[in-house]
C-alpha cells in the first residue's frame, strides 16, 4: 500500500519543478546547444564589441515571459568571461513597469523576441542627439516560421532609423547560428533593406573573415542622393548648361561632393531653391520648404552652399567635419578717415612745434612793436615778421641794427621750417593722408558707427554680447550675398556705416573694385565662422563622408579648391571691371580740377599785372 504522503508530496514536487520549467524556460533546449549560443555571443562580445568600445549595454526586451528567463539564463554562462568590459544590464517586460535609464548608448547587445520588443527599447529616442556612429548587435528568438517576418521588420528599422551598423543573430531549431545584415545601396536596390547573411557559427568560430560590421557605403552603385543647394559664389555656383539643356553647378563645395561622389559611386540630383530671410523661417533656421526642414523630412541627402554651422543646426542636424572657415571682418570706405584741409595744414607738425613757433612769433611781434609806423608810411616790424615767416620779400630793411640783426636771425630761422614743412605738405597731399583707422568692432561702435550685413550674419552676431546689449546699431539687408553687402558702402559713402562680411569674400571685392584702397578692413576679426555641408540626422553617409573630408584636408585637396574658385572668380571679376579700371576719367577729375584752377589763377595774375601796368603808363 501506497503512502499518501509520500505521493503527495512528489505531487507538490513535480507542480514547483513544472513551475519552476515554466518561469525559466531552461528546458528551451538541451545544454549543449545552450553552449553552442554562448559560445558564438562570447566571440562577439570579445573579438568585436570589445574592440569598439570599452562599455557594452546588454539589453533584454520580450512580450514572452519565459523567453526573459532564458535570455538571462543565457547571460549567466556568460558572465564569467566578462573580464574587458563594463556591462550595463537593462532587463525590459511587459509585467514590469519599464524605467529606461536615458542617456547615450553607443555599442548595445540587444536580445529581443520579435520585432516589438525591439521597439519597447526606445533605444532610438535615447541616441537621438548623437552623431558619432552606433552599433546594434540584436539577438532574435523565435520560431523558425517567424523569424523571416521579424527579420526583415527589425532590418526596415534599422534602415528608417539610420542605424549602419545594425546586425541580426538568429538561433534556428536545428541549432545553427546565422547573422544577418542589409545593404542599403546595391546593384538592384537603392535604400532598401533585403537580409543579407553575414557569417556562420560552426561552433567553434565564425566560418568566415568578413568583417562583422562591414562597410555598405562604399561602393553605392550609382544610388541618387538628392544635394540640396543654391546660387552662393565661390562656393556654389549654379548655371545654366544648353548642351544637356539643364541646370549645372560648379564651385569648391561642389567639386568636393563630386570627389566624393566619384569615390563612393554615386549620382548627383541638385535641387536648387531659394533662400529667404531668416525672420520668414519657421525653425529660425529655413523656411517652410527650405533646407532645415527638407533635410529634417530627409527628402535630402545633402545641404550646402556657404552653410553656417550653429549649435542650433548641430542639434538638428547632422554635419561632418568643417572645411571652411574664415573670419567676419568689419569693412568700411577709407574716406570716413580722410583728414580735412584744417587737420592736413596742422598735421605736418607735432603739437609742441606749433607751440614753440607761436611763441617765436608772439616775442618777435612785441619786439617790433607792431602798432608803430615808420618814417616812410610803410608798415611796422610786425608785418615784416610775418612776411619772412611766410617766404615773402621785404621791401625795405628796418633802419635800427638790433632789428636788422633779428629779421636776419628769424629769416634764417623760418627757412629750414619753411621748406619741411612745404615739402612734408607736398608729401602728405601727394599720399592722401588718413588718420588712425578703428582697430576694432567695439572702437566702431563706440565712435557711432552702424553696420550692416546679411541675414545671417545678423542673426550670428546677436548672438555676441556686446551687439546683444546695443541691438539697433546692426541692420540687416535684404540678400544672402556679403558682395551685396559690400556694395551698399559705396552708396551710403555719406554716412558713418561698415559692413560684416566674410574676409575671403572682402578681399576678393577689394580686389576686383575700381577703387581697391578706399576700403579699410578692421584688423581686429568680428568673428570666427564655421561652413559645411549639412544631412539628416544619424545620416548613412555620416561616417564615410567625415572620414574623406578628414583625407582630403589633411592632404591640402580642400585648401587648394579653395582658393582656385576665388581666384577664378577674382579673375573674372578683374576682367569685367578692366574697362573701369583703366579708362575711367573719374579718376582724372581731380586732375582736371587742379589743372583748371591754376590755369584760372593765372589768368586772373595776367590780367591783373596787365591792368597795372597800364595804369602805371597812363599816370606816368
Amino acid at each position: 500500500m501506497n503512502n499518501p504522503n509520500s505521493s503527495l508530496s512528489s505531487g507538490y514536487g513535480l507542480s514547483i519543478y513544472r513551475s519552476y520549467l515554466e518561469h525559466s524556460r531552461i528546458d528551451m533546449q538541451g545544454d549543449e546547444a545552450n553552449a553552442f549560443v554562448v559560445r558564438a555571443l562570447r566571440l562577439v562580445i570579445e573579438n568585436v564589441l570589445a574592440q569598439i568600445s570599452t562599455t557594452l549595454v546588454v539589453t533584454i526586451s520580450t512580450r514572452h515571459l519565459g523567453t526573459a528567463h532564458w535570455f538571462e539564463y543565457m547571460l549567466n554562462n556568460l558572465m564569467d568571461s566578462w573580464r574587458m568590459v563594463a556591462v550595463q544590464l537593462f532587463r525590459i517586460r511587459p509585467d514590469l513597469v519599464a524605467n529606461l535609464v536615458p542617456g547615450r548608448k553607443r555599442v548595445n547587445l540587444l536580445m529581443v523576441d520579435s520585432y516589438v520588443g525591439l521597439l519597447d527599447t526606445n533605444i532610438t529616442a535615447n541616441n537621438a542627439d548623437f552623431d558619432d556612429p552606433d552599433y546594434y548587435f540584436i539577438f532574435l528568438q523565435a520560431r523558425d516560421h517567424l523569424v523571416p517576418k521579424q527579420l526583415q521588420l527589425i532590418l526596415e528599422h534599422c534602415l528608417a532609423h539610420f542605424w549602419l551598423h545594425c546586425n541580426v543573430m538568429v538561433q534556428t531549431a536545428q541549432v545553427e547560428v546565422f547573422i544577418y545584415t542589409y545593404f542599403p545601396y546595391t546593384a538592384d536596390s537603392c535604400q532598401e533593406a533585403h537580409p543579407v547573411l553575414v557569417n556562420t557559427f560552426d561552433g567553434r568560430k565564425w566560418k568566415r573573415n568578413f568583417k562583422m560590421f562591414p562597410d555598405k557605403v562604399s561602393q553605392m552603385h550609382g544610388c541618387p542622393l538628392t544635394v540640396l543647394t543654391w546660387h552662393q559664389p565661390p562656393f556654389v555656383e549654379l548655371f545654366w548648361d544648353p548642351k544637356n539643356n539643364r541646370s549645372g553647378a560648379s564651385g569648391f563645395e561642389f567639386q568636393l561632393v563630386k570627389h566624393l561622389a566619384r569615390q563612393m559611386n554615386f549620382s548627383l540630383e541638385v535641387i536648387d531653391i531659394a533662400l529667404l530671410r531668416p525672420n520668414a523661417y519657421r525653425l529660425a533656421e529655413g523656411a517652410n520648404d527650405g533646407p532645415i526642414e527638407k533635410l529634417l523630412q530627409r527628402s535630402a541627402n545633402i545641404s550646402m552652399g556657404y552653410f553656417r554651422k550653429t549649435a542650433r543646426r548641430n542639434q538638428l542636424l547632422t554635419t561632418p567635419m568643417s572645411y571652411y572657415s574664415a573670419n567676419l571682418v568689419a569693412v568700411l570706405r577709407t574716406e570716413r578717415y580722410r583728414l580735412s584741409s584744417l587737420s592736413l595744414l596742422v598735421f605736418p607738425f607735432k603739437l609742441s612745434v606749433w607751440l614753440l613757433l607761436l611763441l617765436s612769433l608772439l616775442i618777435h611781434l612785441v619786439i617790433y612793436l607792431p602798432g608803430r609806423r615808420t618814417n616812410h608810411g610803410e608798415s611796422g616790424g610786425g608785418l615784416q615778421v610775418m612776411a619772412l615767416l611766410l617766404g615773402a620779400a621785404v621791401a625795405r630793411l628796418p633802419r635800427p641794427w638790433r632789428h636788422r640783426l633779428i629779421a636776419a636771425h628769424w629769416l634764417w630761422a623760418s627757412i629750414p621750417l619753411r621748406v619741411s614743412y612745404q615739402s612734408l605738405l607736398f608729401h602728405l597731399i601727394r599720399l592722401q593722408l588718413y588718420s588712425t583707422p578703428s582697430f576694432s568692432l567695439e572702437q566702431l561702435m563706440a565712435d557711432g558707427f552702424q553696420g550692416i550685413c546679411t541675414a545671417n550674419t545678423h542673426r550670428l552676431l546677436l548672438e555676441m554680447p556686446q551687439v546683444a546689449r546695443n541691438p539697433d546699431s546692426f541692420h540687416s539687408l535684404d540678400t544672402p550675398f556679403d558682395w551685396d553687402v559690400l556694395n551698399a558702402l559705396q552708396q551710403y559713402r555719406n554716412r558713418k556705416i561698415f559692413a560684416v562680411a566674410n574676409r575671403d569674400v572682402a578681399l576678393s571685392f577689394m580686389h576686383s573694385s575700381s577703387y581697391p584702397n578706399a576700403y579699410h578692413v578692421v584688423k581686429q576679426p568680428v568673428n570666427v565662422e564655421y561652413a559645411g555641408m549639412y544631412m539628416p540626422k544619424h545620416s548613412l553617409l555620416y561616417e564615410k563622408v567625415d572620414d574623406a573630408i578628414r583625407r582630403l584636408d589633411a592632404a591640402g585637396f580642400i585648401l587648394a579648391w579653395r582658393r582656385a574658385s576665388f581666384a577664378s572668380v577674382l579673375r573674372r571679376d578683374e576682367v569685367q571691371m578692366t574697362s573701369r579700371r583703366y579708362i575711367n576719367n573719374a579718376k582724372l577729375s581731380g586732375i582736371y580740377m587742379v589743372v583748371a584752377a591754376m590755369y584760372l589763377l593765372a589768368g586772373v595774375v595776367f590780367v591783373g599785372e596787365l591792368v597795372f601796368w597800364r595804369r602805371n603808363w597812363i599816370v606816368k
